[in-house]
């Protein structure tokens, strides 16, 4: 018996020493620099604003219909397609195609849904001023859902949960009256009331973020190390942060990054430059007669927009946030990966922007590990 015990001792001792001399998590550190321009991205969640001309916004009632006419097949014109068509709850509120897919095939990659409300402009153009404006959109259109007032309105009458609805509220005591166009607004501005609701939840990186906000070293070790190298890389060489920026990962303007604009031969997608155009003149927009008493600021934006020969080829910056599940990516979906995106940035080619394009886009001297860096990052970003 004592001779097991004593072959025994050395075996743990070395059992001892193996253990103790496995690495501790190594800290990343950040400077001063990194750790002010870190505050600006938080805290999450932010509260949503009001939806500016929407008299409905933030109704609990509204809310509750919106959902319901947001998972109605009737609204188009075949009676097939909802908006939760290609705003897949499953898929934050995205479809998983590269194009859209609607009556017809459209140009452009579906937009997510979620914090959509933090946003000044709407669509990839900025084609429309508001989100019950942008809500009125695909109802109408003959890509998407393709129906018309008339056929819209007649069928909203019909509907026992929406009448009921708009009785309760007050909105409907004489719905028979309602003109067809004043009642597929208010379906609209339900389902954009709906839209607002919609927030991302908390990620690794908030956690991570406020832990550092707060001082608290100690609980970098949850937070992966190449998410935290990668978080280095976008707040400094790699300048992500520059139109990515805030609590929503972005700053809610447009810019021309090299992306291609043409559709097909002939065809050409202008972006921002089509889409300022459109609210100029749209009859849903904040200074047309179905805004209801919007705040001045957020008419101001509509009549100072400019137009310029710089807008041809830009795109709303899209949010960070929950990538994961928002794939393929861009406005045209032509990028399938987190990667891909990477590697297009790290490696443009300046000699293929266009003449009015970003000038802060360069190439960037990555290597492999700060790409997959970069990407985990990135990933760190979903729920």
């Amino acid at each position: 018996m004592l001779l097991r015990i004593k072959s025994a001792v050395p075996v743990i001792f070395i059992l001892t020493l193996a253990v103790t001399a496995t690495p501790a998590h190594s800290e990343i550190s950040f400077s001063s620099t990194e750790l002010s321009l870190l505050q600006r991205f938080g805290p999450w969640p932010v509260s949503t604003p009001p939806d500016p001309g929407n008299e409905l916004s933030g109704k609990v009632w509204a809310e509750h219909l919106g959902r319901r006419l947001f998972h109605d097949t009737d609204l188009s014109a075949e009676r097939n397609l909802s908006c939760a068509s290609c705003h897949r709850e499953s898929q934050k509120f995205t479809d998983g195609l590269a194009l859209a897919q609607g009556r017809k095939r459209h140009v452009r990659n579906t937009q997510g849904l979620l914090d959509s409300g933090l946003q000044r402009w709407f669509g990839w153009d900025g084609g429309t001023d508001s989100l019950w404006s942008a809500a009125m959109r695909p109802l109408l259109s003959d890509i998407e859902m393709g129906n018309s007032i008339d056929s819209l309105a007649r069928r909203l009458r019909g509907k026992t949960y929406f009448v009921q609805s708009l009785e309760e509220s007050g909105k409907g005591e004489k719905i028979e009256t309602i003109p067809d166009e004043d009642l597929v607004v208010l379906a609209a501005k339900a389902i954009a009331a709906y839209n607002r609701t919609l927030v991302s939840g908390r990620t690794a990186f908030d956690q991570f973020r406020d832990h550092l906000n707060r001082g608290y070293a100690a609980d970098q070790s949850d937070y992966p190390e190449a998410a935290q190298r990668g978080l280095k890389l976008f707040l400094g060489e790699a300048n992500c942060h520059l139109c990515h920026f805030g609590p929503n990962f972005s700053n809610a303007e447009f810019h021309d990054t090299g992306r291609p604009f043409f559709t097909g031969v002939g065809q050409v997608d202008g972006g921002r430059y089509e889409g300022i155009k459109r609210v100029r003149k749209d009859r849903y927009n904040l200074l047309g007669p179905y805004s209801h008493n919007p705040a001045a600021d957020a008419t101001r934006k509509v009549e100072t927009v400019t137009l310029g020969q710089v807008n041809f080829g830009q795109w709303r910056t899209p949010s960070l946030r929950n990538l994961r599940y928002t794939a393929p990516y861009t406005h045209d979906g032509s990028l399938k990966t987190l990667r891909d995106v990477v590697d297009f940035y790290a490696d443009i080619d300046p000699a293929r922007l266009h003449s009015k394009g970003e000038s802060i886009l360069k190439p960037l001297d990555m290597t492999e590990q700060d790409r997959q860096d970069l990407v985990r990052f990135l990933e760190s970003l979903s729920e």
